[in-house]
């Protein structure tokens, strides 16, 4: 017969370990959504000051990137724009 005090105690240690791993992740999502919350607020005020939103995300997508990405992007876009007439 199994020895189930063994078998629960290592239950508990793989639960406990468990909880270690996804409580901290569970926070982190929380302070995710406060953050695109502060984001979604700080766009609406954007917008209420006459500011598109959309161009504001694209300048924040841009600024992350190099000049030569950007440069190259909009070349092809350009080349593949004129193919479409």
């Amino acid at each position: 017969m199994p020895d189930t005090t063994e078998t629960d105690a290592t239950y508990r240690a793989t639960a406990d370990e468990l909880r270690e791993i996804v409580e901290p992740i569970e926070k982190i999502k929380a302070e995710i959504a406060d953050r695109n919350e502060l984001i979604k607020e700080r766009l609406a005020h954007a917008k209420s000051r006459g500011y598109e939103p959309k161009i504001i995300r694209k300048c924040l997508a841009l600024r992350k990137r190099s000049k030569d990405e950007i440069a190259e992007e909009d070349a092809v876009t350009q080349m593949y724009m004129e193919a479409l007439g």
